[in-house]
């Protein structure tokens, strides 16, 4: 009984030291994720930035907060791990483009294509609502925009998606420039 005991403490404390490592050592990306209801799209969000060890998510412009416990659901547990908080005053984005690039995954006339731009400082990266994409009030303060080439019949991809393919991107060049993560 005591060495099981005593193994169970040794895999809880490996646990926490390991949440204590990836807590510590964060992508150095914020997402804002506007007007995001679905909470599948949530959950799944929530699985990557986990994945990647994002800095924090910000649901921007939601009306109300995601069910806590479907969420919890939806993204595996994952959002008991990533921080987030829900924002609706754009000022209290402004106060983070003195420390982030604010890059937003929009199909806009002056967009490039995600895989060409470099990422080289810490990022705020801003994803919209699959039906009405990135509000104005975002777009306005955004110094880059990145799509995703679309060569198909369909111009439209799931945000999840999007979301996912840029943040590799950005993950895999910040991680071989700096050599960690």
């Amino acid at each position: 009984m005591k060495e099981s005991q005593s193994k169970f403490n040794l895999k809880k404390d490996f646990i926490r030291t390991e949440i204590e490592h990836i807590s510590s050592n964060r992508l150095p990306l914020i997402l804002i994720a506007d007007q995001i209801r679905n909470i599948g799209n949530a959950g799944m969000i929530f699985r990557i930035a986990d994945s990647l060890r994002l800095q924090k998510i910000i649901f921007f412009n939601n009306l109300k907060k995601f069910d806590e416990k479907i969420l919890l659901k939806k993204s595996r547990s994952t959002s008991k791990y990533v921080e987030f908080e829900y924002v609706n005053n754009i000022e209290e984005v402004i106060k983070l483009k003195s420390e982030f690039q604010f890059v937003s995954i929009e199909k806009t006339n002056k967009s490039t294509d995600f895989k060409t731009f470099e990422y080289t400082k810490p990022i705020c990266l801003i994803i919209g609502a699959e039906r009405t994409g990135i509000s104005d009030e975002l777009m306005k303060i955004t110094d880059i925009s990145l799509h995703l080439p679309m060569n198909g019949i369909n111009t439209s991809i799931n945000v999840a998606t999007a979301f996912s393919a840029v943040v590799y991107e950005i993950y895999n060049q910040i991680s071989y420039k700096n050599g960690e993560f």
